[in-house]
């Protein structure tokens, strides 16, 4: 079980440092040809903001993984010793929810589109390609939460941050 955490760890990481670095070379590319070479790609900044939308839903499911997402800890900075943990727990509880709520959302706008065979602008590629990424992070996040929660509930995390 470990080894395969492991694994989907570092394909998520890996599956958004490749989208960042696309998008990033192909932006370049966009830049170059059309103030130099005075020719622009028109497929190019739809398949950036795309690389773009994989790389942040797949890098919040490794974010929370790794407890690297902004949050406001003042309440339980406030509050602290016996209120940290309740807090942290409901905090994970309602990131669940939504996280589960938007994948399920997700998902049946992907099935709406797959319906519909609604195609992007310039790529022409079916839409729910791009849409796909909602529950697929989303899904991820969840999951990862959960593991969260379970380290905080388990006792191998401190809700205080310390």
């Amino acid at each position: 079980m470990h080894a395969g955490k492991t694994l989907i760890t570092k394909a998520e990481e890996i599956f958004s440092s490749m989208c960042l670095g696309a998008m990033i070379i192909i932006i370049s590319v966009q830049v170059f040809r059309r103030y130099v070479l005075q020719s622009s790609l028109d497929w190019s900044e739809e398949l950036a903001r795309y690389c773009f939308i994989y790389a942040v839903y797949i890098g919040c499911s490794f974010a929370t993984k790794e407890d690297r997402h902004l949050e406001v800890t003042i309440l339980r900075h406030i509050k602290g010793g016996a209120y940290a943990k309740p807090i942290l727990i409901i905090s994970y509880l309602l990131t669940i929810l939504f996280c589960g709520l938007v994948a399920v959302w997700g998902t049946q706008m992907v099935i709406f589109l797959i319906g519909t065979g609604q195609k992007t602008q310039a790529l022409e590629m079916s839409m729910f390609w791009i849409y796909i990424a909602i529950p697929l992070g989303m899904g991820l996040m969840c999951i990862r939460t959960c593991e969260r929660l379970w380290l905080v509930l388990s006792g191998k995390i401190d809700p205080t941050g310390g």
